[in-house]
């Protein structure tokens, strides 16, 4: 689990400015030894609830980016196959244009209808 005073630490000392979005356990309890930012990711899901905070601090926004590289993965593969920096990264960009164009292919035209 994530949700400890070590990874808090850790994650302060290589990246001081970033906020640190981890939702807290269930069992964890509001004390004076637990790191300040994972008090305040506590505090925050106590008075917000655990959707309510999830959506104020964008805490699906990592899903769905894993979500799109386990789809690039499964779909074109986990490794490049060229050599050069310059290859590669028009190799990337065609295997995003590819899974875009089955995004688009896939998707159902909704309307309203009352």
């Amino acid at each position: 689990m994530y949700d400890t005073n070590a990874v808090f630490q850790t994650l302060e000392a290589h990246f001081p400015n970033s906020e640190i979005v981890i939702p807290p356990k269930d069992n964890t309890f509001a004390d004076e030894i637990h790191h300040s930012k994972r008090m305040s990711n506590l505090i925050g899901c106590f008075a917000l609830g655990i959707i309510g905070w999830q959506s104020v601090r964008q805490y699906g926004k990592r899903n769905i980016s894993e979500t799109a590289m386990q789809r690039y993965k499964k779909i074109i593969g986990n490794t490049l196959h060229c050599r050069k920096i310059e290859n590669q990264s028009k190799e990337m960009l065609l295997g995003c244009s590819i899974l875009n164009r089955f995004t688009q292919l896939g998707m159902p035209n909704s309307y309203r209808v009352a």
